[in-house]
């Protein structure tokens, strides 16, 4: 049964000090090599707020700059270590403007994730230096949280 069905669901999000430096650190290596880049997530719930702990990096060589393979992430980022994954939108798609939002593409991903590990599950997108949307889905359903600047 997946988080939302055993719980009411959380109103809130929020980063941790920890995971707010490697978000940062993450933006910036995805930023300078002009490629996508994806880590696994560790989250929990603390009352009506989804916390995010940790990331953790993957270090997948086969990614080309608009996107990374879900390979390493479904096989890694599982229960109880991980609750999720994060990556990098760098692409802009005006030539100004960062896609804000998962693709339909990162939407499958999702899908899969949660599938494979029968868990509600936490998904964050970076989509600048301090910008990121964060999403819970899974069997239950979706809970959309507001992009936020951490």
């Amino acid at each position: 049964m997946g988080l939302l069905a055993r719980h009411p669901p959380p109103s809130a999000f929020r980063i941790e000090p920890t995971a707010r430096a490697e978000l940062r650190r993450l933006w910036a290596a995805s930023s300078a090599a002009k490629v996508e880049r994806v880590a696994c997530l560790a989250s929990t719930v603390a009352g009506d707020t989804v916390v995010l702990t940790h990331i953790q990096e993957l270090d997948d060589a086969d990614v080309d700059s608009l996107a990374v393979r879900a390979t390493a992430s479904l096989n890694t980022c599982g229960p109880p270590v991980w609750q999720g994954t994060v990556h990098t939108h760098i692409a802009l798609y005006d030539g100004q403007r960062p896609y804000s939002r998962f693709s339909g593409s990162d939407r499958g991903v999702m899908t899969a994730w949660w599938q494979r590990w029968k868990t509600q599950g936490t998904f964050c997108l970076l989509f600048g230096e301090s910008n990121v949307h964060c999403e819970l889905d899974g069997p239950s359903g979706s809970l959309i949280f507001p992009s936020t600047t951490y």
